[in-house]
């Protein structure tokens, strides 16, 4: 025969532990219930929680690759936008010059309208995307110009760049080539050879780019150094373009060519030239300007594709983490009312074996 120890006491702290555990057991359903996802993977997985913690890192990896890549196509919409508004001034100014022609109308027109442009494109290379500056090559901290565009005087072409040294040579060489200011009315002497002689020597020398050139010395605070984002594990692609671009210096080449060379004083052959020198080089740089934006429309449908490689392999890993951690709500909601009605029925039982006493029956 055995002795068997019976007391209230045990039999209470039995149905205590129950409902502890119950609770325990209830607190991780309600969570899992919540969220959809296990409460304790560690706990739950042993030792396919490294398996776990590979797949959210690379998830994560992919995620932060997207949002960089969602900063680089939105770097790419802003230098298509700037690069647009060029082409679209220069193309009016362009059809302006050859509607224009080449008499005294027409010549103070193009003079007006090339300032104007000039100012477009100043404003334009000088655009950026967040704190950073989208034709300033790898130095995209800074302004590309190096000068701010100010509004010209009436009349007066030299006050047109505020302090500018690109205005201040270009007198300078042409004071040199002639022996007379642009807008001294000797500049009708000029003729047609020496004028193209100018243009193709001296003048030409103020748009040359590098480190000793006179566009960078002028103009530009650009880098010829180029920054390539990563766009996938593998690919890489050039996010930055320089002021210094041929285009560019061509553009502006043509502007001051009517904004600054004293056309209004020239006799008609040289008007001529200088106009048909203009059109020639401007539209070079317009050509020039539409291969770059194909360029970047290139990059832009490349970061499309690594976009949508990315995506799917996104959903994929999210489809191997919920395999791994998530549970089934429904049941998890199922398990939680269970337990709710089994803890209700653990406090019943614990009331009322705390009113048991052995005096109740002495």
């Amino acid at each position: 025969m055995t002795n068997y120890l019976v007391s209230s006491y045990s039999l209470l702290s039995s149905s205590r532990n129950a409902v502890s555990k119950i609770q325990q057991e209830l607190t991780i359903m309600q969570k899992q219930s919540t969220t959809g996802r296990l409460a304790d993977v560690g706990l739950a997985l042993g030792l396919r929680t490294s398996q776990s913690i590979s797949l959210r890192s690379e998830s994560e990896s992919v995620a932060r690759q997207l949002d960089t890549n969602a900063i680089i196509s939105q770097r790419f919409a802003a230098m298509q936008n700037a690069l647009q508004s060029v082409a679209d001034t220069g193309n009016e100014f362009l059809s302006s010059l050859i509607a224009n022609g080449t008499g005294d109308p027409g010549v103070t027109a193009n003079t007006q309208q090339a300032m104007a442009s000039l100012q477009q494109i100043v404003g334009a290379l000088n655009s950026s995307s967040g704190a950073r500056f989208l034709f300033s090559g790898a130095a995209t901290d800074q302004q590309s110009i190096a000068f701010a565009a100010a509004a010209p005087a009436t009349g007066t072409v030299d006050t047109y760049f505020d302090g500018s040294q690109a205005q201040a040579d270009t007198a300078a060489a042409f004071a040199a080539a002639f022996g007379v200011s642009q807008s001294d009315e000797a500049v009708s002497s000029i003729t047609e050879s020496d004028l193209e002689a100018f243009l193709d020597g001296a003048f030409e020398d103020l748009f040359e780019s590098g480190s000793t050139g006179a566009w960078s010395t002028n103009w530009s605070n650009a880098d010829d150094g180029t920054v390539e984002n990563r766009i996938t594990d593998s690919e890489s692609i050039k996010t930055s373009y320089s002021a210094n671009e041929e285009a560019f210096r061509n553009i502006a080449k043509a502007y001051v060519m009517l904004s600054d060379l004293g056309a209004e004083n020239m006799d008609d052959g040289a008007r001529q030239l200088l106009t048909s020198r203009a059109i020639e080089t401007l539209s070079q740089g317009l050509s020039q300007l539409t291969q770059m934006q194909a360029e970047i429309g290139g990059s832009q449908s490349r970061v499309e594709l690594a976009d949508e490689t990315l995506d799917a392999r996104h959903n994929v890993l999210t489809i191997a983490i919920s395999d791994l951690e998530e549970v089934d709500p429904y049941e998890a909601s199922t398990r939680v009312t269970g337990l709710e009605t089994l803890l209700e029925t653990s406090y019943t039982l614990t009331a009322r074996l705390s009113r048991l006493s052995l005096l109740n029956y002495l």
